[in-house]
């Protein structure tokens, strides 16, 4: 080949098994892991399906202690406190799935999430109502009961465990993904057996009503344990869910919340410690 001409004609020299052939990039890895992960990721996609505008508006129009929730809290507040006298599980299961309590729970952890001070003022004293009303009609119910002796149902909820926190949490987060889906979710009725809130409350009015400081205490403390850990798991949903936030945060502020919230949630496990 002459060395003289031009670089197109020598090129046309050289045949296609003299090209090297192209290397092609082994799959690394990560590259392999993601194409393993997307679909799995997007199976399990908690933002399909959610109606961020109709879980606004029913949790907050729920919160409140008016109309027929009154009725419904004393209904369900006396049913727990028959179930929880004469030991039966299954008066009890009925009374947790006609509570009321579950609503301005929800309402703290969406507002602790969007940053709505009103909706977080308002559910706090909406619960605080509602605690105290529940715990008035039990204490009023074991008064004058003619049984009034702890039976095995009453002294279970004395004794909250990390266990207990599990339940709670696992709780919120179905109660909250629940609620958040534009079609009627009929997880719903085994969220409010899951989360257990009316018992605990029932008992602590029975030692109000008894004078049993262990037992008054105890369920207390599981009813607060409860609350906190299921608005805590709202609070989380909803921050995954990219609910819209009405007040804007700074990088310092986001992190005090953070802080705050982690405080919280470790002061309020850490009694139950004792009873694991």
């Amino acid at each position: 080949m002459d060395l003289d001409q031009p670089l197109d004609r020598i090129d046309e020299h050289i045949t296609a098994s003299d090209r090297p052939a192209a290397r092609r990039e082994p799959a690394t890895p990560r590259h392999a892991t993601t194409r393993w992960l997307l679909p799995l990721i997007r199976r399990v996609a908690l933002q399909d399906g959610t109606d961020v505008a109709q879980t606004v508006q029913r949790i907050s129009s729920g919160i409140h202690v008016r109309g027929e929730v009154p009725s419904m809290l004393v209904c369900s507040c006396l049913l727990a406190s028959i179930g929880l006298d004469v030991n039966s599980t299954a008066v009890i299961i009925g009374a947790m799935l006609i509570s009321p309590l579950m609503s301005p729970i929800l309402g703290m952890g969406l507002a602790a999430a969007q940053v709505d001070r009103p909706l977080l003022v308002d559910s706090a004293r909406e619960l605080a109502l509602a605690t105290v009303v529940a715990l008035v009609t039990s204490a009023l119910y074991f008064r004058i009961s003619p049984l009034g002796e702890p039976t095995p149902e009453l002294i279970a909820r004395t004794t909250p465990t990390l266990l207990d926190v599990g339940g709670s949490c696992f709780g919120g987060v179905a109660g909250i993904v629940a609620g958040s889906r534009k079609e009627t979710n009929l997880a719903l009725p085994g969220v409010a057996i899951a989360t257990a809130l009316m018992p605990p409350l029932c008992t602590a009015g029975f030692g109000l009503a008894t004078g049993r400081g262990a037992f008054f205490f105890g369920a207390l403390y599981l009813f607060v344990l409860n609350a906190i850990f299921i608005a805590l798991a709202t609070y989380v949903v909803a921050r995954l869910l990219l609910f819209p936030i009405h007040t804007a945060q700074t990088g310092a502020a986001i992190q005090r919340e953070r802080r705050l919230i982690g405080r919280i949630g470790a002061a309020a496990v850490l009694p139950s410690l004792w009873f694991l």
